[in-house]
């Protein structure tokens, strides 16, 4: 529902929501495909481009965020998902969000472990 709503908002020209449509878009594709699909890979970078270009940083760092949850867990690409779990890391520094930042640490030690991040 709130998807349509953004779209429609969208379409009367509010330009301040794109990002926010990208990123359910990529969302929206990643619960349909359900596999490694090169069109949801697009989508989530197309969200992170633009939500990093409005300047919306918290917005970038839960795109990459998503993204790396689905690399992680339907694509199994463990690579990709730890540059975007490090990315996401980064941003949320960068906007101050400690408590995320400590979260994703927790979380996903596992996975960043020989990366430059800790």
């Amino acid at each position: 529902r709130i998807h349509k709503e953004l779209t429609i908002s969208l379409k009367n020209k509010n330009p301040n929501i794109l990002h926010y449509v990208s990123l359910l878009n990529a969302e929206k594709a990643a619960l349909k495909q359900k596999k490694n699909n090169e069109d949801v890979r697009k989508l989530y970078n197309d969200a992170i481009i633009m939500s990093a270009r409005g300047g919306y940083v918290h917005d970038a760092a839960l795109a990459q965020e998503r993204f790396a949850e689905y690399l992680l867990n339907i694509a199994g690409d463990f690579h990709e998902a730890r540059y975007h779990i490090e990315g996401a890391i980064q941003r949320y520094t960068n906007w101050g969000a400690m408590g995320v930042v400590e979260h994703l640490h927790n979380k996903h030690q596992d996975d960043l472990a020989g990366s430059s991040t800790h």
